[in-house]
């Protein structure tokens, strides 16, 4: 019986003749021919960008529906509910990343769950602010990996300094949230260096998906870069929501 390609495979294409070759499916991409490269990078940018037209989809008819905006704001709970089912299909979707087709159900579950988040967040903020901060986002991420590819500088080594970094972040707003009266200086230095934070780990996350990453790790790959464009737009939206004084 001939073996049958998953979906996105015959659309984008397969990186090898023979789809049983572990080998070859499991070396790093900068091990594999040019032909081998293109077609994951293809897969992972093609999957990233379908995520974040979803996300700007969802987000958007969230915040500019003002009868579910107005739901949304009035009912945060479905924000806790939401995250956790977002933490569920993120889980399924690591442990069944070369499972297809369920690693696309759950890549699918996970993207309408952070948009569905996202956009509730959003619902809080002036809608210019949030169009703002996505523009800003973008440009970002777009001229960030452009940088990426064309740099012959590996920035891959600055991993722990990141890791560090982020645990740094994540540790100082645990314990800010427990000051009633937060400093707005504060707020808007802590957001500027988990922007800049996420801004350095697009570099470096873009190098590890040319590089270092499984040629079968297409959907891992996708949601590390997807979390970092939806990171670096949560501290720009900060930010700029800060700057309102809003």
């Amino acid at each position: 019986m001939p073996n049958q390609l998953p979906a996105y495979e015959a659309l984008l294409g397969s990186y090898t003749d023979d789809p049983n070759d572990a080998y070859k499916n499991t070396i790093p991409v900068a091990s594999c021919e040019l032909k081998v490269r293109q077609m994951f990078i293809r897969k992972v940018y093609s999957l990233l960008l379908v995520q974040i037209f979803a996300t700007v989809l969802v987000g958007s008819f969230i915040n500019f529906n003002a009868a579910v905006k107005a739901w949304c704001v009035n009912n945060t709970w479905a924000m806790i509910i939401a995250f956790i089912g977002t933490i569920g299909f993120l889980l399924g979707a690591f442990f069944k990343s070369r499972s297809y087709p369920i690693n696309l159900m759950f890549l699918a579950g996970f993207t309408f769950g952070e948009a569905f988040t996202l956009g509730l967040a959003c619902a809080f903020v002036k809608s210019n602010v949030v169009i703002q901060a996505l523009l800003l986002t973008l440009v970002i991420f777009i001229g960030l990996t452009a940088f990426a590819f064309q740099t012959k500088y590996d920035f891959t080594s600055y991993q722990g300094v990141l890791g560090m970094g982020l645990w740094g972040l994540i540790a100082f707003g645990f314990v800010f949230m427990f000051f009633p009266a937060r400093s707005s200086g504060v707020e808007l230095v802590y957001s500027g260096v988990g922007a800049l934070i996420f801004s350095a780990y697009i570099v470096v996350d873009t190098q590890l998906v040319m590089k270092k990453f499984s040629v079968e790790d297409e959907i891992i790959a996708t949601i590390t870069l997807y979390l970092d464009v939806i990171n670096l737009f949560l501290y720009i939206l900060r930010f700029l929501n800060l700057r309102n004084d809003n």
